[in-house]
């Protein structure tokens, strides 16, 4: 079967050779200046295929994709970004209105019917970017004339001359492409319907729109603006939980038929319906997920519907028959987005399993795991010993090993993981990994989705890279932190018995002792390079700080809350970090002394805080509008300098490699970034950024 679509594939036509950041090393693509690497592309939100089937568009949280549906490798990345445009977009928005370095996750992709333009809409940006596919240039930005009024739909006209693109607060606009000016637009025609999910027909001229709350689907026409039908729903919505007891009518996603008879809706009960145009009236609501579903799309020829879900599965549904066909299984993470090839012979899946799979339409069976790398939500990292590897956690506990020397994925280690992970730590040594998490389904990375369940009161540990499971204690945990030497692992404890820290000695997984002690959800664990003390931390408790050695408390009057902490690598100062700004502690024999702030501006900080090897350098994630940077602060002075951008999505881990030459970020937007040290501190000797 596989070599019979690989023939298949050979077959299509010719593929246009993308001039777009053409890189054998998709590591090495649209790096942001001072980076060396970039780990992982980005959790998938929207795909296509091109019209002619050679190339594969996969929107993520940091840009676009396009892979090249023969060979499978990865031709390009469009970041998400719009700095050579910024000018632009400040005169209709204004100065003070405008964040040039906003960068967002792709919620909408359009190729031209002729295949030479792939316009791209950003969830944030409020701009269409317009990528010619021939030369390889960002050919135009079409900005919303409302400020925040994001497109929520795009789609090209046949003569692939227009483009037509529905916004946020109802304005409607389409595109002369030629020139990237508007050639007619209306603005409000539906202000109170702005929160809508919108799809639009095949050829341009009507497009539809469900109301996310009251779950109410309208047809409006394209051209005029005109409501022309409010179609009419037959099955009752349905509660989907005891903490949702009203009927869940919300829509999430639509989707046109291509020969423009049928819409297809998903909604917030899970369900997903079909609605006949002509006499706008649902036709079948049919049953099958168990979980929301996050993308819908008809086959080619209409006479299939295709819907993924958070339940990890693909439906397919048959339109004219209206009832399911089969039940397609495979990934182990949910399912954010399904797209046909132009003949309607494969369909490709996105999940947060990192994978995008093709399968086969005729036989439902998979063809091959296509790409693989798009990872979500990166929350922690670690480096080997010998800096030859580095090890990952995505917020749902998947573990990840990359080979530095070839920046490639090594075998995942088999741990079963979850939905959600509520906690999570590995060693400095990335030897250990230690996760707690609950989920009514469990899965492991060797495939396949397990029967037993995993309670929501166990903490695991595991050794890496083999992922062999080592402990397992019955208990509720909040936190964890390894101790730099490996010898400890501090646990906080959340049940309704017991609330505090557990010391445990890792040779023998005995407790050493225990603190008593209340601190709220989502706070942090951290030990000093010598294992010696250890602080707890959070934006709503306080900070406190104990001498491990000694089991006594160490908290100094008056430190404050935090959202980052750190500890310099010669354990005499302790760095504390928040809205406020970041002030040093000096360590004692006698306790913490404040040394007073090296920064007071307020702003945000995002949980990333670390300080350079040599100390000199005080290194923090924190918002600059709606993305997080990474700042490096002079300890001596307290000026800011340099500014290291490229994540979309905040940045909760912040690591040297051992030999202090690579600073690694893992960002929420499911990539780690790898800087070179040394490049990073002679660029801010030479920028001198204040």
């Amino acid at each position: 079967m596989k070599t019979k679509y690989l023939l298949f594939i050979i077959g299509l036509l010719i593929a246009v050779i993308l001039p777009i950041g053409i890189c054998q090393d998709n590591t090495q693509v649209g790096l942001p200046e001072g980076a060396i690497a970039r780990l992982g592309k980005g959790g998938i939100s929207v795909m296509q295929f091109s019209p002619d089937g050679t190339r594969l568009a996969v929107g993520t949280s940091i840009g676009v994709w396009l892979y090249d549906v023969k060979t499978g490798k990865a031709k390009a990345l469009i970041p998400s970004i719009t700095r050579q445009v910024d000018k632009k977009i400040k005169n209709i928005f204004g100065e003070h209105n405008w964040i040039g370095d906003s960068v967002s996750y792709v919620n909408c992709l359009a190729f031209s019917p002729d295949n030479r333009i792939l316009a791209v809409g950003e969830m944030d940006n409020f701009v269409v970017q317009l990528w010619d596919l021939e030369t390889g240039l960002q050919k135009s930005t079409l900005p919303a004339t409302h400020q925040q009024n994001k497109a929520y739909a795009i789609a090209f006209s046949e003569d692939s001359k227009t483009l037509i693109t529905p916004h946020y607060f109802g304005e409607i606009i389409h595109w002369d492409v030629t020139i990237g000016e508007k050639s007619f637009f209306l603005t409000d025609h539906s202000p109170s319907h702005a929160y809508d999910r919108i799809a639009i027909a095949k050829d341009g001229k009507t497009f539809v729109s469900g109301d996310r709350k009251d779950g109410e689907i309208r047809l409006w026409d394209a051209y005029t603006g005109r409501q022309l039908t409010l179609f009419e729903a037959k099955t009752p919505f349905t509660s989907i939980s005891i903490h949702e007891p009203k009927p869940q009518k919300g829509v999430k996603v639509l989707a046109f038929a291509p020969d423009g008879k049928t819409v297809a809706s998903a909604h917030d009960d899970s369900t997903v319906r079909l609605w006949d145009i002509a006499s706008s009236t649902e036709t079948v609501t049919f049953i099958g997920h168990t979980e929301r579903v996050n993308s819908i799309v008809f086959s080619p020829d209409s006479k299939m519907l295709v819907s993924g879900s958070n339940d990890e599965t693909i439906i397919f549904w048959d339109v004219n028959k209206k009832e399911k066909i089969t039940t397609l299984t495979g990934h182990d993470g949910s399912v954010q987005a399904v797209t046909f090839s132009p003949n309607g012979e494969i369909l490709a899946s996105g999940s947060t399993d990192s994978t995008i799979r093709f399968w086969d339409v005729k036989t439902k069976q998979e063809i091959s795991i296509f790409a693989a790398g798009h990872t979500t939500d990166i929350i922690s990292l670690a480096f080997t010993e010998d800096d030859n590897m580095l090890a990952t956690v995505a917020e749902n506990g998947t573990v990840e090993i990359w080979d530095l020397k070839t920046r490639k994925l090594l075998p995942k280690p088999s741990i079963a993981y979850h939905d959600k992970t509520e906690a999570a730590a590995l060693s400095q040594d990335a030897r250990l990994f230690v996760s707690h998490g609950s989920d009514t389904t469990v899965r492991s990375n060797e495939g396949g989705v397990r029967t037993t369940w995993l309670p929501n009161r166990e903490t695991r540990i595991f050794v890496l890279p083999t992922g062999d499971e080592i402990l397992k204690i019955q208990e509720n945990a909040d936190s964890y932190a390894f101790s730099p030497d490996s010898k400890l692992l501090a646990t906080y404890i959340d049940s309704t018995n017991l609330k505090g820290i557990r010391i445990l000695e890792i040779d023998t997984w005995k407790e050493l002792f225990f603190i008593e002690e209340r601190i709220s959800f989502a706070d942090n664990l951290i030990f000093s390079p010598n294992s010696k003390l250890l602080a707890s931390y959070g934006t709503h408790t306080k900070t406190r700080v104990w001498d491990v050695t000694t089991q006594t408390e160490i908290t100094p009057p008056g430190i404050k809350e935090a959202s980052g902490l750190a500890f310099f690598p010669n354990n005499k100062v302790l760095v504390n970090g928040n809205h406020e700004g970041i002030v040093l502690w000096s360590i004692t024999p006698t306790g913490l002394q404040k040394l007073g702030p090296i920064n007071n501006s307020r702003r945000a900080f995002s949980k990333g805080l670390v300080i350079s090897p040599d100390g000199k350098t005080v290194i923090d994630s924190s918002s600059s509008g709606r993305n997080d940077v990474i700042r490096l602060r002079d300890v001596d002075s307290g000026l800011n300098l340099n500014t290291l951008s490229g994540h979309t999505w905040s940045i909760p881990s912040l690591v040297f490699s051992h030999d202090g030459k690579t600073l690694a970020s893992g960002s929420g937007d499911g990539t780690v970034l790898l800087w070179d040290w040394e490049k990073v501190v002679n660029k801010a000797k030479e920028n001198g950024e204040n």
